[in-house]
């Protein structure tokens, strides 16, 4: 029977080749262990990639969901902050007004005039209100201001206003001007349509359409524009016909109260949507993770076995080469 030997320098390739495929073994053991995922996930899983493709197409429109559910429910808390501060403001106002027609000072209702005048300037001024480089209540066109400045609309408002002699006659004048597309909605909003719904989650989408042009606050800022012609010597030299009108003004808020309730709660159910779809998305995502993880993963004391195996034979060939490089021809006919 015939047998096959190698060669001083087959032997010397043969074992530099079986040391570098150890030290590769070892090395992707070792990463192995420490991740605790599989190295080549094609090889783990036989090659049938298809549930791996669909859990990672789930987590990464998961996390596109979640990166909008976080900034919707920062975007809308920004708005129900804004709508809360100009309620507190129409509030006090609506007191203000009311009181300052019990008396019959001139000086009273000039003073409550100014404050009007001020008030109105903040509402527009927190109409304006940005969230990072978007306007919060212009709606898709989130690059402009919502609102033009209080200067800008007590100036048309004086026009529209002029020949009035009467409470009744300023008040129904600057609700036309608000009401009229060619008024408020052409000079005073400087934005533009209701943002489109925005989807939340699979399936399902909320509404942040709250604009400037809201009935609701168009009608709060048509109150308190009313309120603020006092300052511009609106029915100068009638008393009486001033006192009517700062009842007017305070009553109209007063009654507005209502709608801006409505308006803000119509927002807290879409911020508890938000809040609700974040959650939900959350959780399944934190369990497609874990799904993921466990097809991916490396079982531990399999390859802590494997690797301590590795080092094993690793050092055996070290020893080898270690002898065959001390090996003589003395020692060789021995």
């Amino acid at each position: 029977m015939s047998s096959v030997s190698l060669g001083d320098l087959a032997k010397s390739f043969m074992l530099r080749r079986h040391n570098v495929s150890l030290k590769q073994d070892l090395q992707r053991l070792t990463t192995e262990l420490t991740t605790g995922k599989v190295s080549d996930t094609a090889q783990h899983v036989s090659g049938d990639l298809m549930q791996l493709s669909g859990i990672d197409g789930s987590l990464a429109r998961l996390k596109g969901f979640n990166a909008i559910t976080n900034e919707a429910g920062v975007f809308a808390s920004a708005m129900q902050t804004a709508l809360g501060t100009i309620d507190g403001l129409s509030s006090e106002l609506s007191s203000s007004l009311l009181i300052a027609t019990a008396g019959a000072a001139d000086g009273r209702i000039d003073a409550v005039g100014a404050e009007a005048r001020q008030k109105l300037e903040t509402a527009l001024s927190v109409l304006n209100t940005r969230f990072g480089d978007r306007s919060l209540f212009a709606g898709v066109q989130t690059s402009n201001s919502a609102v033009a400045g209080v200067e800008t609309v007590l100036t048309a408002l004086d026009t529209a206003v002029s020949g009035a002699v009467s409470a009744a006659d300023v008040e129904t004048a600057v609700s036309a001007w608000f009401d009229d597309p060619a008024g408020y909605a052409a000079t005073g909003y400087l934005g533009g349509g209701k943002l489109a719904p925005l989807a939340i989650g699979a399936g399902e989408a909320t509404q942040l359409d709250i604009t400037a042009n809201d009935p609701a606050i168009r009608g709060n800022l048509k109150a308190l524009a009313t309120a603020a012609m006092l300052s511009r010597g609106v029915l100068a030299g009638q008393p009486e016909a001033r006192k009517d009108l700062a009842r007017r003004a305070g009553s109209a808020l007063l009654e507005n109260q209502t709608d801006r309730t409505y308006m803000a709660a119509r927002l807290g159910v879409a911020e508890a949507q938000i809040g609700s779809a974040a959650t939900r998305n959350a959780n399944e995502l934190a369990s497609l993770q874990i799904a993921r993880n466990d097809i991916v993963s490396a079982d531990p004391y399999e390859t802590a076995s494997k690797l301590e195996e590795t080092q094993t034979q690793l050092e055996k060939i070290y020893t080898i080469t270690a002898r065959l490089s001390r090996l003589s021809l003395v020692d060789y006919l021995r």
